[in-house]
């Protein structure tokens, strides 16, 4: 069995090699089985990949099965690697989302876990309920609707005065062919006052009745 070195919370193991130097993943699938299977409380396993370029696909599903089964015990697994060019290959492979990365024995060592359970989550304040107002209606007026307006008098109808004015007309004409009928040779002295009453009040008559259709 590979020599084991606790670092923080890992169980820190040496990357085993095959003849031509590349990582040996079934090797280290038995080194890392062994491990977990003689504790039941360990939780944390590393691999130190320092010095390496590049490892195999072989070695990716081995750490992606150690990951599965580490998360069974709420715990992780994690490699260490100074090259950036295995550090890019792992990323590329998806594997920092389920596995940790380290550069070197210090970052695994100041690797603290959170958890969940413990994560306080914000509470968010109850929505409280508003009472729905009710809407007040704005009162509506009435338009008030506008007294009407005084019929106008009918004025007198032209016809009517014409003939009113004709008739007055056609009397004097009546009253002036009587006068111009009378004998001359009698005595104008003592019957001129007549006709001549009867013309003023006839007179009076249309500015009484010519004023009385007009106004």
């Amino acid at each position: 069995m590979a020599d084991l070195k606790k670092v923080g919370l890992f169980i820190l193991l040496p990357a085993p090699l095959n003849p031509i130097g590349a990582f040996d993943a079934e090797v280290f699938k038995a080194y890392f089985h062994s491990v977990i299977a003689s504790n039941s409380k360990v939780k944390f396993v590393a691999v130190d990949l320092s010095g390496l370029d590049f490892v195999y696909s072989d070695a990716y599903n081995a750490f992606m099965q150690f990951h599965q089964e580490l998360l069974k015990r709420k715990g992780t697994f994690a490699v260490i690697t100074n090259k950036e060019s295995l550090a890019k290959s792992l990323k590329k492979v998806g594997l920092e989302r389920f596995i940790r990365i380290f550069k070197s024995e210090k970052d695994l060592l100041d690797y603290v876990p959170v958890d969940i359970s413990t994560v306080k989550v914000p509470t968010v304040p109850a929505v409280r309920r508003v009472k729905k107002v009710p809407l007040v209606r704005k009162s509506t007026v009435l338009p008030v609707a506008p007294k009407p307006m005084p019929k106008p008098v009918a004025a007198p109808k032209p016809q009517l005065v014409e003939s009113r004015l004709l008739e007055v007309e056609s009397r004097l004409l009546e009253v002036e062919s009587r006068l111009l009928d009378k004998n001359p040779l009698v005595d104008e002295s003592s019957s001129s006052k007549g006709p001549l009453v009867v013309i003023i009040v006839l007179l009076l008559i249309v500015v009484a009745l010519v004023c009385y259709l007009v106004l």
